[in-house]
């Protein structure tokens, strides 16, 4: 019987994974997509206005999601530095559409709960003007705790996807070592439900939201994602995004050649705390 101790060790390389654990990790991932499917049952709204609420979100996330990763793509090809070199590779974007539409479920699974309330003419967070969000001072404050806030549960929520207890759920992104936007939310279920279930939040009323400030930062994270998994580099903003913290292609396409480095998400501002970058790494 291993020790926690080391179920929590960094998880190095996805062949220390016996199929046994694979086959677990399969059938964890199976669940999560049922459960999180049939919670609709339980809808104070009812079932048929949560379970309308799902497809629309589905439709608009997952379509939305897989037609901007395709622009993302055909935008990429021949644009920019390619930072691998020529594809020795497949793309895989059969694969990762499917594993993107998988995760756009999930996502839809728990955008259903505020969508379903608000059909139902009920109070949730998300709101439109400033004097319900408390006014613009209350708005930049927010937004900035509320980034730098999710920025950190995205960053130890992929080290702890990095420990060998975890790693199985996270295995398949890896899949991907020369990535397309297509892979840009390309992840298991479990995987699904620690990066999207902040959305709930916005089906409490007492958990205000901007709405102009929390589509942008969403459509921006998306956009994000395409660039950081485009294969290519844009010599502009690898040269402006770090002056920030964001994260660039260049960083992250290191994660996902070596996984042991790079592990931010959104921002770089904890891997530069933690000293988890690969030039930290070097040193």
């Amino acid at each position: 019987m291993p020790r926690l101790t080391d179920l929590l060790r960094p998880a190095a390389d996805a062949s220390v994974f016996s199929n046994h654990g694979r086959g677990f990790a399969g059938s964890v991932d199976r669940t999560v997509v049922l459960l999180a499917t049939l919670a609709g049952l339980a809808c104070p709204q009812g079932p048929v206005l949560w379970y309308k609420s799902l497809l629309l979100a589905f439709a608009a996330v997952g379509g939305l999601v897989l037609l901007g990763a395709g622009a993302a793509t055909l935008f990429s090809v021949g644009r920019g530095q390619r930072i691998q070199g020529p594809r020795r590779r497949a793309a895989l974007i059969g694969r990762s559409a499917g594993d993107t539409a998988l995760a756009a479920w999930i996502a839809a699974c728990f955008a259903a709960w505020p969508m379903a309330r608000a059909d139902a003419g009920e109070p949730i967070g998300l709101v439109w003007s400033l004097a319900e969000a408390g006014g613009l001072s209350a708005v930049v404050w927010q937004t900035l705790l509320g980034v730098l806030v999710l920025d950190a549960w995205l960053y130890w929520k992929h080290r702890l996807l990095h420990t060998r207890l975890l790693f199985p759920f996270h295995r398949g992104h890896h899949v991907y070592r020369d990535p397309t936007p297509f892979a840009g939310f390309a992840v298991g279920p479990v995987e699904s439900v620690m990066t999207f279930w902040p959305i709930l939040l916005v089906a409490f009323p007492w958990a205000t939201h901007f709405g102009p400030t929390y589509v942008a930062l969403v459509v921006g994270f998306v956009l994000l994602n395409y660039y950081l998994h485009c294969g290519v580099t844009f010599r502009a903003l690898e040269a402006t995004l770090p002056r920030l913290f964001v994260n660039t292609s260049a960083f992250h396409n290191r994660h996902h050649a070596n996984a042991e480095v790079n592990f931010g998400e959104a921002l770089t501002l904890w891997d530069h705390i933690c000293r988890t970058r690969a030039e930290d790494r070097r040193r």
